[in-house]
């Protein structure tokens, strides 16, 4: 045991590449480490406040598993949206408990973390499931650290693999139109003719209600979406609630498919759930996403397309309003993105055009 100092700390002693002490609380005696004496006086400040407080250190030998367990009620459930807490649960069982699960909290090395980006890739995981499954460890192992429960948080010393960034294919403007004449007189024709003039994600296409939309001012809000187990829930953040102008071919479209969905309300009768969908099964209930996205795949393969993502009509909206001039702060706020400098670096390719395109127009005014 260290010895005292004058004050009747134990003093800070120095082990190997860390330092360490001991502090009382109550009838038990709590070893602290850190990487240098600054950081384990703070850790002995930070112990003995919320010690004052009534939250001690855990008495047991945590593994792993126990403390993701923990987290992920006590820290993750009540802080997260469900839809992150459902990732977070399901990156822990999958990846993180099966691979390190077993481990002491306390003797978890940057080597098992490693080893766990490397398992992973040598089963054929994305890349991006690997980021996303060591960011949910990092996460819990940084409450850990606050809670005195580790000395340091391991994950912050190995870096996950970077994702490969996924090539997106806008279409033209030759291609949308193709693609509008193919889908024109189904019960898809407004709902593509909307993501081309919207830039709106599939979950908040999906959960569009008419109370939503103003065909006669032609105005949109969105303020929810169709989340997993096709439930309405809130927006993402502030930044996607928003409402935007729509252009005449989307509210045409918009009143002939209304009209097709009221026709379909008389013969279903009162078998027809009303839950006022724009986009809804021939019952009224949510559309499942997958089966939407077989009818899409199918009307490319019509109109003759490459085989692009439902997501890529959004990336085709963005992308035609940038080259047409549309300012990038109006394209930003169309988009629902918190910061102008995601839409810059998303649409970075169609920059240098517009540079050009710039210069072109200051030489016919003052050339």
């Amino acid at each position: 045991m260290a010895e005292k100092s004058r004050s009747g700390e134990a003093k800070i002693e120095k082990r190997g590449d860390s330092y360490r002490t001991r502090v009382r609380i109550g009838d038990r005696r709590v070893s602290i480490t850190g990487q240098s004496i600054r950081e384990v006086q703070r850790r002995r400040r930070e112990l003995l406040s919320n010690a004052d407080k009534g939250i001690l250190p855990p008495t047991e030998r945590l593994t792993v598993k126990q403390y993701m367990e923990r987290w992920l009620e006590d820290v993750a459930r009540p802080g997260v949206r469900d839809t992150t807490y459902r990732s977070y649960e399901q990156l822990t069982r999958l990846h993180v408990v099966p691979a390190l699960g077993h481990l002491k909290l306390s003797a978890l090395q940057p080597g098992h973390v490693q080893k766990l980006h490397a398992d992973m890739q040598a089963r054929g995981l994305s890349r991006n499931t690997v980021q996303r499954t060591h960011r949910v460890l990092h996460n819990a192992l940084n409450v850990a650290l606050e809670w005195n429960y580790v000395s340091r948080n391991v994950a912050s010393v190995v870096h996950p693999p970077t994702p490969k960034k996924y090539e997106f294919q806008p279409l033209t403007p030759e291609q949308v139109r193709g693609l509008l004449e193919t889908a024109r007189g189904t019960r898809w024709e407004a709902l593509i003719a909307l993501a081309v003039a919207t830039s709106l994600r599939e979950g908040e296409l999906l959960g569009l209600q008419w109370g939503d939309i103003d065909l006669d001012a032609r105005r949109l809000v969105v303020q929810r979406q169709l989340g997993p187990r096709r439930r309405l829930v809130e927006p993402k953040s502030d930044s996607t609630r928003r409402s935007m102008q729509l252009p005449v071919y989307a509210v045409r479209a918009l009143r002939e498919h209304r009209m097709r969905q009221n026709e379909a309300r008389l013969i279903k009768g009162p078998e027809y759930e009303d839950n006022d969908l724009v986009f809804a099964t021939h019952t009224g209930r949510p559309l499942i996403a997958r089966n939407m996205f077989r009818e899409y795949k199918a009307l490319l393969r019509r109109a003759g397309l490459p085989d692009i993502r439902f997501h890529d009509l959004r990336h085709t909206a963005a992308t035609l309003m940038l080259l047409q001039g549309v300012p990038i702060k109006v394209v930003q706020e169309r988009l629902g993105h918190s910061q102008i400098s995601l839409t810059l670096g998303t649409y970075s390719h169609v920059l240098p055009s517009m540079d050009q395109d710039a210069a072109d127009k200051m030489d016919a005014l003052l050339g």
